[in-house]
């Protein structure tokens, strides 16, 4: 299917970039970081949203200070059919714990990303998926995921930029209730829903749902704001790569590298995955490969070699974006 490819000027470039960085930053503020009115702010928030530039505007959840842990799982199925894995999808969304489900291509053909509070907890659910679904996984992977080290993407501009750094995963757990949860539920899948809305559904007073989000963001529960951006009618495709490390101890300039360059967008430090894992947008596999050859010149003595896979589809998102 051709994708109508969507050109951005500066000023959509620069909404991008300061709703990225901050995706419930208000329209005032919007207007005068772009020196124009509101009405064209507005307007151009909207003609970005019906060309489908921008899909959905998110809290940055840490599930570590609610008290979760947090788990992927990557499957490669063997002898099933298009239904059979639409099925499996439909299998797990029936687990409220299981946050995020994603198709993907390359290595893995799915993931999914699990919050539980007990192992026992994760056994339960786990040993569920495993009986019903074993002789159609050929081999899988679980890692703990976390911490995510996550910066504001910036690869569709060339103009010197802000890097924001956004830790969540690895914090204790801090002092919240049942009406925090149901906040977090509501506001976090579209941070630029009117709390009013909210207010209603959760029968409380607006002023509440203010006092809440703002003391969920000095708590970091709510640890930053973020777009969601679609890749494809930009040009543009999401990979993830594993990097398998011969010593870590260049990590630091690793991660330096990572933080400045402009199609590097997250590191993830999981235990039982890949050794070096980060999420990338490029226009193409070639950019790909060329970003990846240059990092490995420049690390030459530490990497060993990389695996890429990505992202095509997400059948559930809740917690976990990326």
């Amino acid at each position: 299917m051709d994708i109508n490819i969507v050109k951005l000027d500066e000023y959509d470039k620069k909404l991008l970039y300061e709703l990225d960085k901050d995706a419930h930053i208000s329209i005032s503020k919007l207007a005068k970081k772009l020196r124009r009115s509101k009405q064209f702010v507005e307007y151009r928030i909207k003609r970005l949203e019906n060309n489908k530039v921008v899909l959905g505007y998110h809290a940055i959840i840490d599930a570590s200070k609610l008290g979760f842990f947090t788990y992927r799982a990557y499957f490669k199925f063997q002898q099933t059919t298009t239904k059979d894995e639409e099925e499996f999808v439909e299998f797990l969304k029936k687990y409220e714990n299981i946050w995020t489900i994603v198709r993907m291509h390359g290595k893995w053909d799915y993931a999914f990303f699990l919050g539980v509070k007990t192992i026992r907890e994760f056994h339960n659910i786990w040993d569920e998926i495993i009986l019903k679904y074993k002789r159609n996984i050929k081999t899988h992977n679980v890692a703990v995921y976390a911490p995510i080290i996550n910066f504001n993407r910036t690869f569709f501009t060339d103009k010197k930029v802000e890097i924001i750094e956004r830790i969540y995963g690895d914090g204790e757990k801090v002092k919240f209730d049942q009406k925090d949860f149901e906040i977090i539920k509501l506001y976090a899948v579209n941070v630029r829903t009117p709390l009013v809305e909210i207010a209603k559904k959760l029968n409380l007073s607006l002023n509440t749902i203010r006092y809440r989000i703002k003391e969920l963001e000095k708590k970091k529960i709510i640890c930053g704001y973020k777009l969601d951006i679609n890749l494809e009618v930009l040009g543009y495709t999401g990979y993830r790569v594993d990097i398998h490390l011969i010593s870590t101890e260049k990590n630091k300039e690793l991660y330096q590298f990572c933080e400045y360059n402009k199609n590097i967008y997250q590191i993830i430090k999981s235990i039982g995955g890949a050794d070096f894992e980060i999420s990338v947008v490029v226009k193409d596999l070639y950019e790909l490969l060329k970003l990846m050859n240059e990092t490995k010149e420049q690390f030459k003595d530490v990497i060993n070699d990389y695996e890429y896979f990505g992202f095509s589809v997400f059948q559930k998102l809740s917690f976990v974006p990326d």
